[in-house]
């Protein structure tokens, strides 16, 4: 059968629109990774930081999703952070644009309580590339 050929999920307004309210220049890479997997789920979701947590992707978040969060963000003082995924929580991956925290990626664990703003977020990876990088698919394990 066919093959068709699937829209960018984001187009150039709505990063003009993004980059505006957050207050950030969103790297030309990040911008093509959203474009394809924007409000799509991945086999390679899976996670595992330096210390041996594991992190799970459900899904990349859409444009609406994104924009709301970081209406959110800058409501609640909590800086400067780019949305890009959920967990199966519905907490959010996140690329910190925070001088203190600049290209880290960022765990945002809403609905708790917060001793300061910045227990809001866990550290997840260095880098975008780095967390890319190394995500997995989950591996089946014989019985």
């Amino acid at each position: 059968m066919r093959k068709l050929t699937l829209n960018d999920r984001f187009l150039p307004h709505q990063y003009s629109r993004i980059e505006n309210e957050a207050g950030i220049k969103i790297p030309e890479t990040i911008k093509d990774f959203i474009s394809k997997y924007a409000d799509l789920s991945v086999k390679e979701n899976k996670f595992i930081n330096n210390d041996g947590k594991l992190f799970e992707i459900s899904q990349f978040i859409t444009y609406r999703m994104m924009y709301d969060f970081i209406k959110e963000f800058k409501e609640e003082g909590l800086g400067k952070k780019l949305p890009f995924a959920i967990d199966n929580g519905g907490w959010v991956f996140c690329i910190s644009f925070d001088e203190e925290s600049m290209d880290k990626i960022l765990l945002y664990q809403m609905e708790m309580e917060w001793k300061t703003k910045n227990d809001a977020f866990e550290l997840v990876a260095n880098n975008f590339e780095e967390f890319i990088t190394n995500l997995q698919e989950e591996t089946a394990i014989p019985l």
